[in-house]
């Protein structure tokens, strides 16, 4: 559920999570799930399949949007700015972002799109979740995109296990050595707090994390 709190702004949740009271109504789980799910396939997939025009950043305009979205989409008639907005500013996994008039995804793109204006990362590591079958083809060849146009790191061994669950029940995971990347030059960005972008990985900065180190993870989440 999605509400507006007159004095603290958008939220998740029946009630405000500073001042405790139920704000302003603005979307069921149900909108908001669909609504997410339309957001990710026009800024990252398919912005043409309703009409829409990107730029060279992954920007589009956010009036065009929601007009789209109202037109193109069964139920959506109401949707207004503000709603895109709401949903935006309440993202946990932070995808999106609003600039002025314009909106875009920052990660997850399968369409060619240039985020070297995302600020640079500057951790000491990085993680990247693998499967069993593939950790010592990637430990010889490096890292590179598949199914989406940048390779995506996580910030933590937590998140790449996360991420990683996607794909398999017991993900082994890569270590990036951020220290060695960042003296090379190689330039790595940060998208959110959990996610971090860039073209790609060579494998002389790779190492496995140890699995007992996962294993102590994993029980401490029990």
């Amino acid at each position: 559920m999605l509400y507006q709190c007159e004095e603290h702004g958008y939220y998740r949740g029946e009630y405000c999570p500073i001042c405790n009271k139920k704000g302003k109504f603005l979307m069921n789980e149900k909108e908001l799930n669909s609504l997410s799910r339309i957001l990710a396939g026009i800024l990252r997939h398919f912005p043409e399949k309703f009409g829409l025009m990107m730029d060279g950043k992954g920007w589009v305009d956010l009036s065009a949007l929601v007009k789209a979205i109202g037109t193109e989409r069964s139920g959506f008639s109401w949707l207004k700015p503000y709603h895109i907005k709401a949903l935006v500013e309440t993202d946990p996994r932070e995808r999106y972002q609003i600039d002025g008039g314009m909106i875009r995804a920052k990660y997850g793109h399968s369409v060619d799109v240039e985020l070297d204006d995302l600020p640079l990362a500057d951790l000491k590591e990085y993680f990247y979740p693998v499967t069993e079958e593939e950790v010592d083809i990637i430990l010889e060849g490096g890292i590179h995109p598949i199914d989406r146009r940048k390779v995506h790191l996580s910030t933590s061994v937590e998140k790449a296990i996360e991420a990683g669950r996607v794909r398999t029940d017991k993900p082994l995971i890569l270590r990036i050595d951020g220290e060695k990347i960042k003296k090379d030059g190689i330039k790595i960005y940060r998208a959110s707090k959990d996610v971090c972008i860039t073209d790609s990985i060579d494998h002389k900065y790779l190492s496995k994390v140890d699995e007992s180190e996962i294993q102590k993870f994993l029980e401490g989440k029990k």
